[in-house]
């Protein structure tokens, strides 16, 4: 069989070639077409030579005639290079044989008569449709609906030169010389729905982007317009940094991007970390406004005061914005002479007399050490600690000692103490020799004085360094909303900027890569690298107890030995507890040889009991108490005492129990060892309760009060009588 090559775009279409009139596939003379309901028929010799189609097989010069099957018989099937004149196809030999093998019966026109019967059926060609169409005049003689037949491709086709064997048709090659003619073939339904699927897609997609970018708009221009109003985020802070910090706040709510439909309102409050802390555990104050989302402290001794009595829970960061050593605001003069001076020998400086005197400075007596508790960034706490550290066998007692020998015209404010300290005019009688502060409060009060080196100095102690960290702490309290906090969140980034860092720098705080303002009066390169080591929550909470008793006050449950000279007992108890604010709670426990008796339940002492202030019905009790005879169940009434406290436990106030007794102890069922033991065991951290014990005279249970007191983190005071003046002393800083 020959080769089948397409024809070029300018040749003409060959005899046999459809003509194909508007609206309708044309058949021409020697398809394989077998009109509708009828049997195709092939052609006779005689015919078939005269038909257009034998023209076209007449130019290879081969035997053409039908077989029996139907089919064109070609007599050779082979053909020969020589016979190809074409230079562009492949050799004849290279199909020989490769279809002369196919005989009629495997393409007998009866395998197409239903292939293309349905598609040319008459009604698909009426004479309406070819009534625009001008009739030709000649017809193929062969069919007798008189079908147009068309003459100029018949002459055209025989006189064209004959450039090739190649057979062209514009029909299908059916693997024969036959070439069937397709009929119109529709597009694939598959591939329809495919396009209208992706054209679905991407409307919808183009729709969704459109919208989704208009509702964006419109929440951006809602966000920007604060329709739904302000978020209002509270801060409190410590009064040292909470001017810096109302600035940035009016900035930031200037600037800052909305949390929803919301814009962030930052307002800032001063407050003391006393107060803070109190309104946490307990009320908070009225006149702090709403409860915070952000508390700035002076450090994070007063954190872990709140932690210790609520838990870690209630907080959700802790950063420090900045830091501050803590030191000592001293004259220029006092300085001086205390270059050998550490944390550790301030006690013993505060109560030795002329302590000063024998540093070189006569006339100055003892050391008059001022801790204020309000307005110093937590500087006394941390000053505690610090002494703690520097003194761990005498621990919070030192600490007690300077608190109680601190001088009384200090106050507890520190703008009071510098006062006390600058105003004299004799700085050896003045009423303060030094207050503990921080560096960057010192260098703020060096700046209100005309000739600041003159009169201030400060004395950092050498050794580990206590310093405030001012940590941004964020709440996750029951009060906030998720909004509130978010802006909340978004202002400590905003406090963490450069400039911000800087104007924090430029107010006196130490901030890393920052530097300080000069100063005549703070040496803000010294370092303070070296840290004083702390202890957990509780134990820091317990040592700033000692210092601060916050608004709700103290917990004291007095435990008294009737066999004292009560006399002397009663007068010293009665001026303590006249002087105690409304809101401490004491309670009374009496006991002597035989038995204890609880007089007085523990609680507020503006409570009413049996009818009037638990403060009178103490004093009445007092006043109408008898001696008892020797001995002292003390032991096994100290455990009864302690369960009581446990129960009555303040959170957020110094809870200690005051042992007052002479001994010796008569008890039969508890000794030395089982209550010291029963006293570590009972020691709770989140619940610290401080056992202070005033022993009267030459008591043989010292040492197992000595244990007891430094078990449960209190202090040991041995005084020869209940009528000397170290007892009255001992009771003014225990009961207080």
């Amino acid at each position: 069989m020959g080769r089948h090559s397409v024809p070029d775009d300018d040749d003409s279409t060959a005899p046999g070639d459809e003509f194909t009139a508007p609206g309708e596939e044309f058949a021409a003379p020697g398809d394989e077409f077998a009109a509708p309901g009828e049997e195709f028929t092939a052609p006779d010799d005689a015919e078939w030579a005269e038909s257009d189609e034998a023209v076209h097989w007449a130019r290879s010069g081969e035997d053409l005639s039908w077989d029996d099957a139907g089919a064109v018989d070609d007599g050779s099937m082979d053909y020969t290079a020589e016979d190809d004149d074409s230079e562009d196809d492949p050799a004849d030999v290279d199909y020989a044989g490769d279809y002369g093998d196919r005989g009629a019966a495997e393409y007998a026109e009866g395998d197409f008569a239903g292939e293309y019967a349905d598609d040319y059926s008459d009604g698909d060609y009426s004479d309406d449709d070819y009534a625009d169409y001008p009739d030709t005049g000649d017809t193929y003689s062969d069919y007798a609906d008189g079908t147009p037949e068309a003459p100029e491709y018949t002459r055209a086709a025989a006189a064209a030169p004959v450039a090739s064997r190649s057979h062209r048709s514009d029909g299908e090659l059916t693997g024969s010389h036959r070439i069937v003619t397709q009929g119109r073939r529709g597009v694939s339904r598959g591939v329809v729905v495919a396009l209208i699927t992706v054209v679905a897609v991407v409307g919808v997609f183009i729709l969704w982007r459109f919208f989704a970018g208009v509702l964006d708009d419109r929440n951006t221009v809602a966000a920007g317009n604060c329709l739904e109003g302000d978020v209002k985020v509270a801060v409190v802070a410590d009064p040292a940094i909470a001017g810096v910090i109302a600035e940035f706040a009016e900035q930031f709510n200037a600037e800052a991007d909305p949390v929803g439909d919301h814009c962030p309102a930052v307002a800032v409050l001063p407050a003391d970390s006393r107060t803070v802390t109190a309104g946490l555990v307990g009320e908070w104050p009225a006149d702090l406004g709403d409860q915070p989302a952000l508390w700035i402290p002076g450090s994070t001794a007063s954190v872990a005061r709140v932690q210790a009595a609520l838990g870690p829970q209630l907080i959700a960061s802790s950063t420090s914005l900045a830091s501050s050593p803590v030191l000592l605001a001293v004259r220029p003069e006092l300085k001086e002479k205390l270059g050998d001076q550490n944390w550790s020998t301030l006690p013993g400086l505060q109560t030795a007399p002329g302590s000063l005197d024998g540093l070189g400075l006569p006339g100055w007596g003892s050391l008059r050490l001022a801790l204020p508790v309000i307005g110093d960034s937590d500087a006394a706490f941390l000053a505690a600690e610090a002494i703690s550290a520097a003194d761990p066998a005498g621990g919070a007692a030192g600490v007690r000692t300077l608190v109680s020998a601190q001088p009384e015209a200090a106050g507890e404010s520190a703008d009071t103490a510098f006062d006390a300290l600058l105003d004299a005019t004799d700085s050896a009688a003045a009423p303060v020799h030094a207050v503990v502060t921080t560096e960057q409060r010192l260098f703020q009060r060096a700046t209100d004085l005309s000739d600041p080196g003159a009169s201030l100095a400060g004395w950092l102690p050498p050794g580990p360094v206590a310093v405030a960290d001012f940590p941004a702490v964020q709440f996750k309290g029951d009060w906030l909303t998720g909004e509130q906090m978010s802006a909340t969140s978004q202002f400590e980034r905003y406090l963490a900027a450069p400039d911000r860092q800087s104007a924090l720098a430029n107010a006196g705080f130490r901030v890393k890569d920052q530097p300080n303002p000069d100063s005549t009066v703070v040496d803000f390169g010294a370092s303070i690298d070296n840290r004083v080591p702390v202890g957990d929550d509780a134990a820091r909470a317990t040592l700033a107890n000692v210092l601060d008793a916050p608004a709700g006050g103290a917990t004291t449950s007095i435990m008294l030995d009737r066999s004292l000279d009560l006399g002397a007992v009663r007068g010293a108890l009665n001026a303590r507890l006249g002087a105690l604010s409304p809101a401490s709670s004491v309670g009374l426990t009496t006991f002597d040889g035989g038995s204890s008796t609880t007089a007085v339940t523990v609680g507020p002492l503006s409570d009413e009991v049996d009818g009037a202030p638990r403060r009178d019905t103490l004093i009445g009790t007092l006043d109408g108490m008898s001696a008892s005879g020797g001995g002292a169940v003390s032991f096994t009434t100290l455990r009864n005492v302690l369960d009581e406290a446990r129960i009555a436990y303040q959170p957020g106030q110094v809870n200690s129990v005051l042992v007052i007794t002479s001994g010796p102890h008569t008890d039969q069922s508890l000794g030395a060892e089982g209550l010291q033991e029963l006293v570590r065991s009972s020691v709770d951290p989140a619940k610290p309760i401080q056992i202070n014990v005033i022993n009267v005279g030459d008591d043989p249970d010292r040492p197992t009060w000595e244990s007891v007191a430094q078990i449960s983190g209190g202090s040991f005071t041995a005084v020869p009588a209940s009528d000397s003046p170290e007892f009255a002393t001992a009771l003014d800083r225990l009961l207080s």
